[in-house]
């Protein structure tokens, strides 16, 4: 009897940073992640972005703030 066996491996890194804008966060931490020598080029090269989001949730935004933060927060899922 033949068998298809399909087997995965995710693991997760979460670097936390300053910067003015969620675009910007991201670069800063693909940055980070790039220079980080404990990872192996093969995990970079797989590496996506999950998630991004500001640290204590978004109720210290301003209106303006907010609305940049959900174009390019929920532009990603469409």
């Amino acid at each position: 009897m033949e068998y298809e066996i399909e087997i995965a491996s995710k693991t997760y890194r979460t670097y936390k940073v300053e910067a003015e804008s969620a675009t910007k966060a991201q670069e800063i931490a693909l940055a980070e992640m790039d220079s980080d020598w404990e990872i192996s080029k093969a995990w970079k090269q797989g590496a996506e972005i999950e998630s991004c989001n500001p640290v204590g949730g978004t109720s210290h935004m301003s209106n303006d703030e907010f609305g940049e933060y959900l174009r390019q927060n929920c532009s990603k899922n469409k």
